[in-house]
Order: C-alpha cells, then structure tokens, then sequence
C-alpha cells in the first residue's frame, strides 16, 4: 500500500479513502496519515468503523449506510484492499475530479464499471502490486520512522491448520503470524 500512496502523492492537502480494514486496509490507514494525508475509511462493518479511530482514521464512512455515503467527502485517491465482491461504481462516486481508484485487493470475480463513472469526473481505476526492492527498503524505514506496524494474531505453528480455517471463516482481525519457533 506504500507504493501507490507514494505514487499518487498522499501527503498534506489530499483526502485518502482507504476501502476496506483487513491486513493491508489498516496498516494504509497508518502509512496514509503518517505521510500527512487526511484519512477517510470505507467499511462495511461497524466494528471496524470504530477500530477505524484507533488506527489514526479521520472519519469511518459506514458504506451499508446510504445517507453516510452521500455525506462521505469527496476523496482524492482510494486505495481498494477489499478482495470481495464490491461494486467500484458505487465508490468512483467519492471521488474528487481527476480522483483515482487503486486496486491493491484482488476480488475473484472480474470487476464491472460503467463508462460514465469513469468519464465523469476524468476519474481512473488502476492497480498496484509491489514496489520492487528499492521501494520496499524505503517503505521499511518510513514504517521505522513512524513507528508503524501490522496489527497480528501470533499462533504457534502447530495451529497453522486452525489459521486457515479461520481465515476461511473471516474470524481474524488483520493477520496471523506463524511462530516457527516451537517446531
């Protein structure tokens, strides 16, 4: 999430929606204050809506809430995490003109956008993977210097099937970490 926010240019002045609050949603949460942007979440789970805060969100937008969408300020840049099905039409709408939508969650199913949510607006959707080595060494040390870091669940490795079900069930809250300490 470092690489697009650092691309886009997240810093003072712009609003960052950050869609979704899983392991990449909340540490871009982090990364997206820390560089000075105001933070706005897009969640469709209110618990996370309230975890939103602690994680340094200026507002948590409650999308299952219509009159809480309309209200949504207008975002310069969302960073999509959500790897389930979701309709980015309904999100392009938050978007300032020349505003952009960058995938870095993977949905299964193809995404389906309408031409005029696009073109309204002059808006894009792209994609982010990774940065490359030089970009993840620089992401390190802007964690390092801002004290960021993931939110984990550290299990025993012996329970790494116990893990996958979990993560099957969506009863996780960011990330496990496997000690491999134990084996």
């Amino acid at each position: 999430v470092y690489s697009p926010l650092k691309h886009w240019q997240a810093g003072p002045g712009k609003r960052v929606g950050v869609l979704g609050i899983g392991g990449l949603g909340h540490v871009a949460i982090r990364i997206a204050k820390a560089m000075g942007a105001e933070v706005v979440v897009l969640t469709s789970t209110a618990s996370k809506a309230e975890d939103a805060k602690r994680l340094g969100a200026d507002y948590a937008v409650l999308t299952s809430d219509m009159a809480q969408l309309k209200a949504c300020p207008k975002l310069d840049i969302i960073i999509d995490t959500a790897s389930g099905e979701h309709d980015i039409n309904r999100y392009m709408r938050l978007l300032r003109k020349d505003g952009s939508i960058v995938l870095v969650g993977l949905p299964a199913e193809p995404l389906q956008i309408h031409a005029r949510a696009v073109v309204h607006g002059r808006k894009s959707l792209s994609g982010s993977n990774i940065g490359g080595i030089a970009e993840t060494e620089e992401m390190l040390q802007f964690c390092y210097e801002h004290g960021i870091v993931a939110d984990v669940e550290v299990l025993p490795a012996q329970k790494a099937n116990e893990a996958m079900e979990r993560l099957q069930r969506g009863d996780v809250k960011y990330r496990f970490v496997l000690d491999m300490q134990e084996l």
